[in-house]
């Protein structure tokens, strides 16, 4: 049924967009295939606890890129 629905979507769209769609459907093969989860946390790693100082502004825009915000 979920596969009649998805070609009844498909119906009238333009050929570039029926290949994105075929793209996407890809990827999701490729992330079941692979055990692929957006819920991994990441880690530290090499530079655990040696990181000492980051500047207050370390967010704000450099002086010599303000003109082109």
């Amino acid at each position: 049924m979920a596969v009649d629905v998805l070609i009844n979507e498909a119906q009238g769209l333009p050929e570039d967009s029926i290949k994105k769609v075929v793209e996407y459907i890809h990827f999701l093969k490729y992330e079941l295939n692979n055990n692929v989860s957006n819920n991994k946390k990441r880690t530290l790693g090499r530079l655990e606890g040696k990181m000492t100082y980051m500047a207050d502004d370390f967010d704000a825009t450099p002086e010599c890129f303000k003109e082109y915000m």
